[in-house]
């Protein structure tokens, strides 16, 4: 007799992509919202137990999650671009950082964090 697969869960599903993509913080703020309006599966809670075991609750780094390194941000080089260009245009950083968070759906802080691979990059040329 085959076994049977693992449990499979819709709401799971975007945290787990978010931690594999290495977006700890967007996939801890699914979780907890998830938890705290009790609407939680088996499978959400078995993510959030093995993420408190695994990592200690530290919404900065994935990787014991993920089982490999740090991967770069997704988009890292298009969301700075348009970061930069929004600035040349006479926007303020805030409010590309806010624009560009919306246009890709990524939190601010992952769009900040492109900026600064990006502005790493430009110092290495």
């Amino acid at each position: 007799m085959a076994p049977l697969s693992k449990p499979f869960s819709v709401a799971a599903q975007p945290i787990a992509a978010a931690i594999g993509d290495g977006r700890a913080e967007d996939a801890m703020h699914a979780l907890v919202r998830l938890l705290k309006a009790g609407n939680a599966d088996k499978v959400v809670q078995a993510l959030a137990a093995k993420w408190i075991e695994t990592i200690g609750l530290r919404p900065g780094d994935a990787k014991a999650l993920r089982g490999g390194r740090k991967e770069s941000p997704k988009e890292w080089l298009d969301i700075a671009e348009m970061v930069t260009s929004l600035q040349e245009d006479g926007e303020t950083y805030r409010a590309a950082i806010e624009n560009t968070a919306r246009h890709f759906g990524y939190s601010e802080r992952h769009i900040e964090k492109c900026v600064a691979m990006w502005n790493g990059a430009k110092k290495v040329e």
